[in-house]
């Protein structure tokens, strides 16, 4: 056996610095390509510094200048409009947006017919319209997250969707390309085609959000741009099997993307992104993710059309990919570069009824240099995602909305390893993933509830030895929005039940340890990223506020067991660690999380959280300590 950051290596060689990570900051050596770079240990305090320095100063230009542009942000689960008009046969277009001056809509009022809202957009510069900005719920880390569902869509001067129907609740997640608000997790799946009528023209950047070609503006080209900058504090990072002192690490995105519309069928999208990473007794910065000087991270071509009453679309390049349950994957947006595939996707839309095919292969981020990115052919995600969207009904005198979704998620993994009771055993896996979930509100009561079985295979690399895999996942939450007090509060609990395998049988028994490779939302359930979801019992109470109409703050308290005391406990699908400890109990991990949308380009975020280790994992090596993070984005 050998470790790595505290994890089992299934090279069976002594690593000396982490690979890159498919799970926030922890090494993946079980699934990430071969390394062709290595952590720079030659940066230093004073390139540290510099680095923070332009990171605050360009936040600091940033605040200054945004007075002049920007409003106050609302809470996004109690804005509830109707869409800007479509443009009648004279070709005038009436512009109905709320103004500060009229009554906001909460789930449980109705909003006023579209002609009876009287407001007109501000002009340009007007600040003191708290109804004008994105939802705090279009973060990127908040995927995954308990969220209103927006029965009655924001403004289209707010809302930058595809033409989904009701598959555009959730602030978009149930189309299946991640969060659709003012802006998007995938910039790609945003439609700013509603710029074409000036007069919903609200921000300065708007010029660049829809640069018309053609007369008719059919053809028309949309540019878009992220900043991130993320801090981390580890007291004691993976219960102390990473590092047993602090470490401060901190990394940088950078991205620019364009999206060419050539008519109602065809669109071109590509995105360069480069990020870089340093700190004080850092971990996990080797493998490409953490560091990339430049390179493609998206690169596709769409063709959309109508077919037998639906809308239907292909996708075929490199492109981000979100339509899974969020505790099965959101991305992995821990790291300077998130994922990327390159493959094929298709997608077909009913009214009530949506169906996503596809065909991966990881994007490797490995080798070094600008534009050297390349295919992983050895890490392969296939399958197909439906949805249904029961009819819309009244419960409590609340608009109510459940979606029935079914899928079949596949993957193959040329290099993972499982645990022994002394070691690990190196290999390769396939998967094959059947589930349901079944979500959405009820009234104020918001929920979801999913089930898993996991069929497959494990070949160990040396032996030979095929193993059959069985193995399940049921994740569940209940929460009630209160939505007449102050502040919005949604209060409920959380359960998980993840299967695990048993270490002590044959090499040639079946294996029961679910695995969710590609990193579920941080958000989900652990922000440290320090648990996994493999062979775990959770369960705990979960909130969210609304203390301002800009900000939220999220809080859970999970409490963390073993599902099978004869398996590992894992930091991820593919990584465990080295702790053998007797006993179920593993941690109770209380955390928090607050965000403030100061204006339409910059969000600021702060979490923090403290493991509270069990006393056998203490005796068995592992430690208690705290975790803290906070977040910049400057986005347009």
């Amino acid at each position: 056996m050998s470790t790595n950051c505290g994890f089992s290596s299934p090279g069976g060689t002594p690593v000396s610095t982490c690979p890159s990570t498919l799970f926030g900051h922890f090494a993946l050596s079980a699934t990430a390509p071969a390394s062709g770079r290595s952590a720079r240990p030659d940066i230093g305090p004073n390139r540290v510094s510099a680095a923070l320095l332009l990171a605050g100063t360009s936040a600091l230009l940033c605040l200054y200048a945004a007075p002049a542009w920007a409003e106050t942000a609302p809470q996004a689960g109690h804005l509830q409009y109707s869409h800007t008009p479509p443009t009648p046969k004279n070709g005038q277009t009436t512009v109905t947006v709320p103004t500060a001056a009229q009554p906001v809509a909460t789930p449980a009022t109705r909003a006023p017919p579209a002609g009876q809202m009287n407001g007109t957009i501000p002009p340009q510069g007007s600040w003191n319209n708290v109804n004008l900005l994105p939802p705090l719920t279009s973060r990127p880390e908040a995927y995954g997250q308990p969220q209103a569902l927006e029965l009655k869509p924001l403004p289209s001067s707010l809302l930058h969707q595809g033409p989904w129907g009701v598959f555009n609740a959730n602030t978009g997640a149930a189309a299946g390309f991640g969060t659709v608000g003012y802006y998007a997790v995938s910039r790609w799946a945003e439609d700013w085609s509603s710029l074409r009528d000036k007069r919903n023209h609200i921000d300065f950047m708007d010029p660049l959000k829809y640069i018309p070609l053609n007369e008719t503006g059919d053809i028309y080209l949309t540019f878009s741009g992220n900043f991130r900058q993320h801090n981390f504090y580890d007291q004691r990072a993976g219960f102390g099997a990473t590092k047993t002192t602090p470490a401060y690490r901190n990394n940088y995105r950078s991205n620019l993307g364009a999206d060419l519309h050539l008519g109602e069928h065809v669109r071109l999208y590509g995105e360069l992104m480069s990020g870089q990473a340093a700190g004080v007794n850092y971990y996990g910065y080797a493998g490409g993710r953490w560091r990339s000087t430049l390179d493609a991270q998206q690169a596709f071509i769409e063709v959309r059309g109508h077919v037998l009453g639906a809308t239907v679309g292909g996708m075929a390049g490199r492109m981000t990919f979100l339509d899974a349950p969020p505790y099965f994957t959101a991305g992995s947006v821990y790291p300077s570069v998130p994922y990327s595939w390159n493959g094929l996707r298709g997608y077909a839309f009913w009214k009530n009824f949506r169906l996503d095919v596809f065909d991966l292969l990881m994007t490797n981020n490995a080798p070094p240099g600008i534009f050297h990115d390349q295919v992983n052919w050895k890490t392969r995600l296939y399958g197909a995602y439906s949805s249904y969207a029961l009819p819309k009904f009244r419960f409590l005198d609340r608009n109510s909305q459940i979606f029935v979704d079914t899928f079949f998620l596949g993957f193959n993994l040329a290099n993972v390893a499982i645990p022994t009771a002394k070691s690990s055993i190196a290999g390769a896996t396939h998967r094959y993933t059947p589930g349901t979930r079944i979500w959405g509100n009820a009234g104020p009561i918001e929920f979801s509830v999913g089930a898993m079985w996991q069929g497959g295979g494990f070949q160990a690399t040396k032996t030979g030895l095929n193993r059959s895999v069985s193995a399940y996942a049921i994740d569940a939450t209940l929460s009630w929005r209160f939505a007449h007090w102050a502040g919005h509060p949604v209060v409920g609990v959380q359960v998980d039940d993840v299967s695990g395998g048993n270490m002590n049988k044959s090499q040639t028994s079946s294996w029961g340890n679910f695995m969710s490779p590609f990193v579920p939302s941080a958000y989900y359930l652990d922000m440290s990223t320090y648990i996994g979801q493999s062979n775990i019992i959770t369960a705990g109470p979960i909130a969210t506020v609304s203390p301002t109409s800009n900000t939220t703050l999220l809080m859970k308290v999970p409490a963390i067991w073993r599902n099978s005391t004869q398996d590992a406990i894992y930091a991820s699908g593919t990584a465990f660690y080295k702790y053998r400890p007797h006993g179920s109990y593993v941690a109770t991990m209380p955390q928090a999380s607050f965000t403030w949308r100061a204006t339409r380009h910059i969000t600021l975020s702060i979490d923090g959280e403290y493991i509270f280790a069990s006393k056998t994992l203490i005796r068995d090596g592992g430690s208690s300590g705290a975790f803290v993070q906070s977040n910049l984005e400057l986005t347009f």
